[in-house]
């Protein structure tokens, strides 16, 4: 039997940052309007504070998991709740190649394709793709395993990868 299993912190979005500070400002100034006696505002800047600092806190992880002949990926928000995601089995693959790579072109620009990013989004990501050809119409997986996932994949599957 052959497993492996990476996890990968997905960035933050800018969008994210931006609206997490915003709801900071926005809190202080409506703080600062109930020192002048409008006790209305309190319960909005309480309400833009914790607004602000679930969104600052908010963190998600991506698992990805290989386990003699199945991919299984998860979503890990906060370090607490864990998602599973559909997942695939390896004879229902077609190929696993970097990003760039030629041998994609077809699936990329095609219209019945399903996209799944479970990449970090990190601009510096060694970022793979995955086709799998499931029942329900073709998918393309996003990820990013590193030498020793595609390495355990080798093992059976190895005509399926592309490095």
């Amino acid at each position: 039997m052959i497993n492996y299993l990476k996890i990968v912190e997905k960035q933050k979005s800018i969008i994210l940052k931006f609206f997490s500070v915003f709801c900071f400002v926005l809190a202080a100034y409506l703080a600062y309007l109930a020192l002048w006696g409008l006790m209305l505002f309190m319960l909005g800047a309480l309400l833009f504070a914790i607004l602000g600092w679930l969104l600052h806190t908010r963190n998600i992880e991506y698992e990805y998991s290989y386990f003699d002949g199945e991919f299984r990926f998860a979503r890990i928000i906060n370090k607490q709740r864990r998602k599973e995601l559909p997942g695939y089995e390896a004879k229902n693959v077609l190929i696993i190649a970097p990003k760039g790579d030629r041998s994609l072109h077809q699936y990329e620009s095609g219209q019945q394709v399903k996209v799944r990013d479970l990449s970090s989004g990190k601009k510096d990501a060694k970022l793979y793709r995955m086709v799998a050809n499931p029942q329900a119409g073709c998918h393309l997986v996003w990820f990013e395993p590193d030498e020793e996932y595609l390495d355990a994949v080798c093992i059976k599957y190895g005509q399926k990868v592309v490095k």
